[in-house]
Order: structure tokens, then C-alpha cells, then sequence
């Protein structure tokens, strides 16, 4: 229960956040390029409140007809209306019904409960291509009316956001999307996506400007598999490992992102072996890592002392009691001096119960614990060796904003090559690329979070934004992608119109095969999770 509650914590509100940048740029790059915004919603209805906000001038003349109200005499300031309108020839929306809606729906037939005029359809007037706004009255000058007919709502489903424009898909609403130019449409399409890749390089600039203290020291190697890429190399035990394609290896993460960023390419790795320094050439081979005995404690080196820094839920440590800043003194027969003292009696028991003895508070106590055999599911590129961190001291790290902002992209185009990675380390494989739906991102989210706190969140959410930027710029129908389409091919058509009708069905179409595709995902998700 713990683990799905994590997941649900930490899905929503990446979720929300994503969606809310994502919309935040269409509905900034509209308002900015005269595209009448009507609504911008934080969650799915229902709703739980709205302000209206704005200034649009909407003038009155004498075709404008009432509804509700016998005339403009009868309009206050800060009463609620709905209005119809056009656009003359200077480009100022003038009212052509205005509603005071006391009867039910929006400019329907009937006669009002207040005396009005009698309002039918009239398709000879264009009502269709009529601006519906509605909002409150700020202020009357007697031939106008000022109206805050911006609305900003929260809504009860956190689940993302949205943006209502004006006409997407009618030229003749003034102020519409549609009425404005392929340029400007463009801009507004693709905002969204921009927002969405612009986001990962903001949060690693802040992120690596932050002073944080960072365990550091050298890598050595504990094991070599036999047949893997680095036994077919020469790489002992004992071996520390100083460069790897260039970058230097000062922790185990170092070492694994400059793996699954070269995976399948040949590497030059620098070795210390023995006081002198050697060169060896490997390739890394994309596959499952090996299973390792856990009990499912994150731990750290502190004043040469072995620290829980955090167990997680459901793990057999949780279950025999340990804590945060637990000192480990002893495991079984073994006294624990350093991290990988641990992590060997652990492999040596396996499933058979091992005696910790831990000092909390300044007291001994015997902690029986029993292992758990773990094994990944996800395939990664692999050497074929296993190591520890030898030597280790903390330093605080931060950098200046001239040198984090640059790093921004480094770090944000590593990301996009991992997740290239991903996907030909498994068609090498002859395996279909992994995907998840919902289910499996709020599977992934929850583990992040739960390992890593606060960083652990933001790097799923970076990673989740990368890749919606990317989904939602391709081709695909019912996207920004698929509506760039066709705002490309009016261009390459010198300004003719893929009929709205047209553009509607391929859109239509691709929505449903689109949520045909993520019910099968995660339909496929919930079979892996209960598995």
C-alpha cells in the first residue's frame, strides 16, 4: 500500500506540473500573438473555482440584441454575461447578443424571463461565426463595455491542464486561432513542446548551482564475470578504474552513465593496476545485469563507520526494524569496516538469516535479517564487472551560473542519448523497445522518489518531459505534431486549406487509435505489475 500511494504522490503532480508548462506556452505565445484565449484550466472538470480576469473592450450599437434584458440600460458593472461577437472594419469586437443568462443554455430560442427579444438561430446573420465570450462587466461608458471575459479555473481532476482559444478551426471568429497566419499558428502549435524541452534545462542549471556535498573517491573492481566484456579485456579484480571515454570515474555512477551512454561502441578505459597506469578496450553488450542478494538498505561511509542512509518500504530491513543512521559494526561472523564488507556477507548467506549487530543511540543491538534475491527486469548495457568505492572523501560541488547553464544541455542531450540507447540496445536484441502507459510511469515515478527523495522526483520528471516534448511534436494526429501537419502543408499549398471537416476526421481517427494504444499499454503494465 505504501509503494502505490508513493507512486500515486509522486505521478500526480509531475503530471500536473507537465501538462500546466506544457499549455503555460500556448497560452502564453497566443495571448502574445492576439489569439483571443478564453479559458486556461489547471485539472479536468469538474470545476472547483474560477476567477475571470481581462480587459476586452466589446462596443455596443444599435443591432446589438438582448437576451434576458430589455436593453443596455438594464447592464451593471460586475454582472456575469455572454456575448456574441464580430469584428469591424478596425479590428474592434463589436457585441451582437449580449445574454444576461437567466434562462438555461447559451443563446437558445425562446422567449426570455425577463421580456427580451425572442432569439432564434438565424444562420443568414453568420451567428456561427460569432466570438462567444462571456465574463463579468468591469465597466459601462454607455457605448461599450469592458469585460473580463479571461477565465482561470482549477478544476478537480489533477491530471494536467488545458487551453480553450477561440476558432481553432474557424477562420471567420475573429480572433481565432484559425484566422491567424501560418506563422503564427505554428508558433502557438509548437509552444507547448518548447516549453516542455526548455524545462529540463532550467532545473539542471538550478540543480547544479545548488552546493550539495558529493561522496567521492576511486572506483575498484570487486569481480569480473567470466565471458563478459571486460574478462575478454583483461580487467582484474583490484583493478581502479581513473578514465572512461574520456570522463573521469570518481563514483559507481560515473562509471554506469558513461556505459549506457557508449553502450555498443568500443571504449577506452584508463586502469590503475599495481601503481602503473594501462589502457584497456572494451565494448559494452546490452542485456540483463546479474540478480544480487539485498535486504533493501541504501548505505553510506561516515567517519569510517558503515551508515543507513534509508530502507525502503517493503524491503526485508523494514521488516526486522533497521533505521535511518543505523550504524552496521558487524554482520554475521564479519566485522564492517567498509561498504562492500557489507554487500559481500549479504551475497555470502543469501537467503539464510544474517545477525546484524547495529549501534543506534549509542547502543548495540542484534538485528536478524533475512536477504532477498533481486533481479532486474530491464535490460542495460553491461561490462561484466562489479565495484566499490574505495577511498572516499565528500566534497561540496556547485557551479557558477555561466558554467551550470552550459552543463544544462550536456546533461539534458545525455538524457535523449540514453533514451536512444535504450531503444537500440533492445532492437540489437531482436526485443521490441519498452514503453509504459500511466500505470508504468507511476510505477517508475514512485521508485525514483522513493530512492531518491526530492532529486530522485525531478530527474523522472525531466526525463518524462524530454519525452513528452518529443511525442507530442511528431506526426501524429490529434497532437500539436499532427495539427503542425497540416498548417505545414497550407504553406507548402500557398495558403489552400485542408477543409476543416477533413482535418477534423484524420484527427478523430488518430485520437482513437492513439487511446487504443494506451489502454493496450496499460493493460500490459497492470499484467507486469501484478506478475
Amino acid at each position: 500500500m505504501t509503494t502505490v500511494l508513493i507512486a500515486v504522490g509522486a505521478m500526480v503532480p509531475m503530471l500536473l506540473f507537465l501538462v500546466v508548462i506544457h499549455e503555460w506556452g500556448h497560452f502564453a505565445t497566443a495571448r502574445a500573438l492576439g489569439v483571443k484565449v478564453l479559458e486556461f484550466g489547471v485539472g479536468f472538470p469538474p470545476r472547483a473555482f474560477a476567477i475571470y480576469t481581462g480587459r476586452t473592450r466589446v462596443l455596443l450599437d444599435p443591432q446589438t440584441r438582448y437576451v434576458g434584458i430589455d436593453s443596455s440600460a438594464a447592464l451593471t458593472a460586475g454582472q456575469f454575461v455572454k456575448v456574441a461577437s464580430s469584428e469591424d472594419v478596425h479590428g474592434n469586437l463589436v457585441a451582437r447578443i449580449i445574454e444576461a443568462p437567466q434562462p438555461k443554455g447559451w443563446f437558445k430560442g425562446g422567449k426570455s424571463q425577463a421580456g427580451g427579444d425572442e432569439i432564434e438561430e438565424d444562420t443568414a446573420t453568420g451567428s456561427d461565426d460569432y466570438l462567444r465570450h462571456e465574463g463579468k462587466i468591469r465597466e459601462l461608458d454607455g457605448g461599450s463595455l469592458m469585460l473580463a471575459d479571461l477565465l482561470y479555473t482549477v478544476n478537480w481532476a489533477p491530471l494536467g491542464g488545458f487551453v480553450r482559444l477561440a476558432g481553432e478551426s474557424n477562420p471567420n471568429i475573429p480572433r481565432s486561432l484559425a484566422s491567424k497566419g501560418v506563422g503564427t499558428r505554428f508558433i502557438v502549435l509548437v509552444a507547448g513542446s518548447f516549453m516542455n524541452a526548455l524545462l529540463p534545462l532550467v532545473i539542471f542549471t538550478v540543480l547544479l548551482m545548488i552546493p550539495k556535498d558529493v561522496t567521492v573517491g576511486q572506483v575498484q573492481v570487486t569481480d569480473v564475470t567470466l565471458g563478459s566484456p571486460a574478462g575478454e579485456s583483461g580487467i582484474q579484480r583490484g583493478d581502479i578504474l581513473l578514465v572512461a571515454k574520456g570522463d573521469e570515474i570518481e563514483t559507481n555512477g560515473d562509471l554506469t552513465r558513461v556505459i549506457n551512454l557508449n553502450g555498443g561502441s568500443t571504449m577506452d578505459w584508463l586502469i590503475l593496476r599495481g601503481g602503473r597506469q594501462e589502457v584497456v578496450t572494451l565494448q559494452p553488450r546490452y542485456g540483463l545485469p546479474r540478480g544480487h542478494w539485498r535486504v533493501g538498505v541504501s548505505i553510506g561511509s561516515e567517519g569510517g563507520q558503515v551508515v543507513v542512509n534509508q530502507v525502503l518500504g517493503e524491503s526485508p530491513a523494514a521488516a526486522a526494524g533497521l533505521q535511518p543512521n543505523d550504524v552496521v559494526l558487524a554482520a554475521g561472523d564479519h566485522r564492517i569496516a567498509q561498504q562492500q564488507d557489507l554487500i559481500d556477507a549479504i551475497a555470502e548467506v543469501q537467503d539464510a538469516e544474517l545477525q546484524l549487530v547495529i549501534s543506534r543511540d549509542g547502543r548495540e543491538q542484534r538485528i536478524p535479517v533475512t536477504p532477498r534475491f533481486e533481479q532486474s527486469s530491464d535490460p542495460q548495457w553491461l561490462t561484466g564487472i562489479t565495484t566499490r568505492m574505495i577511498n572516499p572523501r565528500t566534497e561540496s560541488r556547485s557551479k557558477p551560473i555561466w558554467s551550470a547553464a552550459p552543463q544544462s544541455f550536456v546533461s539534458t542531450w545525455e538524457l535523449l542519448v540514453l533514451v536512444k540507447q535504450g531503444f537500440s540496445g533492445a532492437i540489437s536484441e531482436g526485443q521490441a523497445p519498452k514503453v509504459a502507459g500511466p500505470v508504468g510511469i507511476a510505477k517508475v515515478a514512485g521508485e525514483f522518489t522513493r530512492e531518491g527523495g526530492f532529486t530522485g522526483w525531478l530527474v523522472i520528471t525531466v526525463l518524462l518531459s524530454i519525452n513528452l516534448a518529443i511525442i507530442n511534436i511528431l506526426p501524429i494526429p490529434m497532437l500539436d505534431g499532427g495539427r503542425v501537419v497540416f498548417v505545414v502543408l497550407e504553406w507548402v499549398r500557398r495558403g489552400r486549406r485542408v477543409p476543416a471537416e477533413k482535418e477534423g476526421l484524420v484527427h478523430l481517427i488518430g485520437f482513437v487509435v492513439l487511446m487504443a494504444g494506451v489502454l493496450l499499454i496499460t493493460a500490459n503494465d497492470i499484467r507486469e505489475l501484478l506478475s
